[in-house]
């Protein structure tokens, strides 16, 4: 038996979602309720959650006893409980659940009525002891289609009271038509996809639930199990996210994207199309084409101290993601920087470098070193163009302290708009 949680934009003033944002952006509950329920952040949302994780959640559901529970205000617009309704009537798994109290962390204390009067109905007062996995996930976020498939193997007597955490999944920016900057994500004890075996006995029919607190300091409450053999969990970072409101629009993009640029690059075919059916299409709409000079049949592309290539872009672009991104093949390893990406900014006066993740020298002008360590590999580098900014071109060029053995394949560089809320 397995059980999900999602607080779905719920309004609930007192909570501790409420008394963080309460901190920064939000001084009162008029305030927070006028951007919870913002048509803006509503459809968004309604997109990502509604289009795209439960349809996942429900190919889970045609092979396992699951029921997943959408907490949502009273205050929540007509139309958007239209749209919660119209879902749960699609897929009877999906149960709405008006909540207008204060929710006291991840949502399952105030649904667990709902559950055990769901498990008392399965079990009659002699039945020993059941395990029961519960989970919760975010609005913004996705799971695997076999996650359920792995949990089974952890829903056992001896598993009762231990909390699992899939530490490994795929994480990508939501575009304004898609999703970029794809990206793999090692994150433990990450609150996307943790679950918990908990233990109900049908003669008292109760479920003993033991709550959680932090997910980073899970393993300080019970014994939890790390299992990052795969991909089991995706964040969709977008523009909009509710940890960062305290920031302009601009700045909330370019932190999110400052985080990505840090986690290993991945492309659309290394992701599977059956974990993540709801997902591959906007990732394959996402990706860079291949550059022409890189295309089937033609030599890849020697890096050395000698090479500069330079792609100009339309002339006077900005407010977007740059990306540049190559694969690049050594017959030995690496040893550090290899190459450096010069970026022809205007407008960048008064700009701090840093802000970019980039520096700025009178040889190379604006630019990133590109590192690696490894005998094969992806560079991508992306930032955003601060307002204002604007680029016309990106120059690759060698580095002579490394072999002279290394190939590169392009992909074509480009600007990509990114606003997509806010």
């Amino acid at each position: 038996m397995f059980y999900g949680v999602t607080r779905y934009s719920l309004f609930s003033p007192g909570s501790q979602s409420w008394k963080t944002s309460r901190s920064g952006a939000f001084k009162t509950p008029e305030d927070y309720m006028k951007y919870l329920f913002s048509e803006e952040r509503l459809q968004l949302r309604a997109d990502l959650f509604l289009t795209k994780s439960v349809p996942a959640l429900a190919v889970m559901a045609e092979n396992h006893d699951y029921k997943h529970f959408v907490m949502y205000s009273e205050l929540l617009p007509e139309r958007h409980k239209e749209l919660l309704f119209a879902a749960a009537a699609l897929h009877p798994f999906l149960i709405p659940v008006e909540w207008n109290d204060v929710v006291r962390g991840s949502g399952i204390e105030e649904v667990r009525p709902l559950i055990e009067k769901d498990l008392a109905a399965k079990f009659s007062s002699d039945d020993d002891v059941q395990p029961v996995v519960w989970f919760r996930v975010d609005d913004d976020d996705l799971l695997a289609t076999n996650y359920l498939s792995t949990l089974e193997t952890y829903r056992t007597p001896n598993h009762l009271g231990t909390a699992i955490s899939f530490g490994l999944g795929l994480t990508a920016y939501r575009g304004a038509h898609e999703l970029v900057n794809l990206r793999e994500c090692y994150y433990p004890k990450s609150g996307a996809g943790m679950a918990f075996v908990a233990p109900f006995d049908p003669r008292t029919g109760r479920l003993s639930i033991t709550t959680p607190g932090p997910h980073l300091g899970i393993d300080r409450v019970m014994p939890t199990i790390l299992d990052s053999r795969e991909h089991m969990f995706f964040l969709i970072r977008h523009s909009d996210q509710d940890s960062s409101l305290n920031e302009t629009l601009h700045e909330r993009v370019a932190a999110s994207l400052a985080r990505l640029d840090k986690l290993t690059a991945v492309h659309a075919a290394d992701v599977s199309a059956e974990k993540w059916p709801t997902l591959i299409d906007d990732l394959i709409a996402g990706e860079p084409v291949l550059h022409e000079l890189s295309a089937a049949g033609a030599e890849p592309l020697r890096l050395t101290e000698e090479t500069a290539l330079t792609f100009p872009l339309d002339a006077g672009i900005e407010a977007g993601l740059v990306e540049f991104e190559f694969e690049f093949e050594s017959k030995s390893r690496l040893q550090g920087g290899f190459g450096m990406v010069s970026y022809d900014l205007h407008g960048a006066e008064g700009v701090d470098p840093a802000e970019l993740g980039l520096r700025k020298s009178s040889t190379f002008g604006w630019s990133r070193q590109v590192w690696s360590k490894s005998a094969r590999g992806v560079v991508r580098q992306s930032f955003l163009l601060p307002e204002g900014v604007s680029i016309s071109g990106i120059t690759l060029r060698g580095k002579n302290r490394q072999p002279a053995d290394v190939f590169i394949r392009l992909r074509q560089p480009r600007v990509v708009a990114v606003h997509a809320a806010g």
